[in-house]
């Protein structure tokens, strides 16, 4: 009886041992969302309505009413400081500055860019392709060059690709901006307490 006894509480032990629950992980999943930073958006092309209190149909036969400028569509109704900002790249004042120089280059007058010729649109695109040339380093947006290469003023897509390769070097080297970047985190010292909390909402759960 007493070796039964036994032999049941070793079956008992195995029966128990063999239907154990598997245990849960309790390791936290890692997240699989990659957070975009602003500057790899994609840039749409803004588009702009005819203000009401302009009349087309009173323009001139030779008006155009979309003049293509630096692979951007400006409409022709605007002057040629204010379109040249639908450009990516081109700021308010560096617009007015190609402005004054457009006409001293060509001696002419205030226009709308609708009334611009051929020739005009070349001029315009050789002066913006020789920014540094013809504006002082202090309005060029790559003043300071990390490759060396000197000078320049970038516009649409290399400006584009030359901001997503500056944020990927300092990814690369681990930089202290490149990894708050990379995290999505503010770069210029905010406080992140009650800003910048892009988490899930943590609260009290009751009992039921």
């Amino acid at each position: 009886m007493a070796k039964a006894k036994a032999k049941g509480k070793v079956n008992n032990s195995k029966s128990k041992s063999g239907n154990k629950k598997p245990q849960k992980n309790t390791r936290k999943k890692e997240s699989s969302i990659v957070k975009v930073t602003k500057t790899e958006r994609v840039f749409k092309q803004k588009t702009r309505n005819i203000p009401s209190h302009l009349d087309l149909s009173k323009e001139k036969d030779d008006f155009k009413h979309v003049v293509r400028i630096s692979n951007r569509d400006i409409p022709g109704y605007m002057s040629i400081g204010n379109g040249l900002e639908l450009i990516y790249g081109i700021s308010n004042r560096l617009g007015k500055a190609i402005e004054v120089i457009f006409y001293k280059k060509t001696n002419q007058e205030s226009l709308k860019i609708g009334y611009l010729k051929e020739n005009d649109i070349e001029v315009l695109n050789d002066i913006i392709l020789n920014l540094d040339k013809e504006v002082p380093s202090w309005l060029l947006n790559r003043a300071k060059t990390i490759d060396g290469d000197g000078k320049k003023h970038l516009i649409m897509a290399d400006l584009k690709l030359e901001l997503r390769k500056n944020l990927q070097r300092l990814g690369k080297i681990k930089s202290y901006r490149g990894l708050r970047l990379q995290w999505g985190l503010p770069v210029r010292g905010q406080k992140t307490k009650s800003t910048f909390r892009n988490g899930g909402v943590v609260g009290v759960s009751k009992k039921k």
